[in-house]
């Protein structure tokens, strides 16, 4: 199977390639990390390959960063349901978590007439807590990184999949007709 092992190979691959284009990262003018705050989970996407003998056995992706499940399946709030396997926030998270990601993307608060406020620490930590309530109460809307990749990317490989089985198949195959040995 050593031509199926190397196209399931390109398919794991592309499937990561593709997972980390579905979390974001698109530049807009001098905003390089647009829709991506750290970049961590986006680099922490893999695969692992379980092997037998000389055939793959089992192909797995994940992520070792601890958030990427909530960001994958989302969360529940409590007053929005998210369709999420995780329950909802039952204490509002930490404001401390979101400081660095206001920081990062430069979020800043406005005043009752819609002006930008200074950028003070006070601010800062207003502007955290109000985003944890927000996510408290409204949750998490899931990315599904990994299955939109998937999905998309298996669309490509189906038949370069089967392909490469056939001519696994027919390598290993021998017919005799007779004296006559057809490889």
């Amino acid at each position: 199977m050593r031509k199926f092992n190397e196209v399931l190979l390109a398919f794991a691959e592309d499937v990561v390639k593709s997972a980390r284009r579905h979390i974001g990262g698109r530049r807009i003018g001098k905003n390089k990390n647009y829709g991506v705050a750290t970049g961590r989970l986006k680099r922490s996407l893999s695969y692992k390959i379980r092997v037998r003998g000389d055939e793959i056995r089992e192909v797995t992706f994940g992520s070792k960063a601890k958030h990427a499940p909530y960001i994958h399946w989302g969360v529940n709030g409590t007053q929005k349901n998210q369709k999420s396997p995780f329950f909802n926030f039952r204490k509002q998270p930490p404001s401390s978590v979101f400081i660095p990601w206001i920081k990062a993307k430069g979020i800043k608060l406005r005043d009752k007439k819609g002006r930008f406020k200074k950028q003070s620490e006070s601010n800062i930590n207003s502007l955290a807590f109000l985003i944890a309530r927000s996510v408290k109460r409204k949750g998490i809307v899931g990315l599904r990184f990994y299955e939109k990749a998937y999905s998309a990317v298996s669309a490509r490989y189906s038949e370069k999949l089967g392909e490469a089985v056939v001519q696994d198949i027919q390598e290993k195959m021998k017919l005799k007709l007779g004296n006559i040995t057809i490889k």
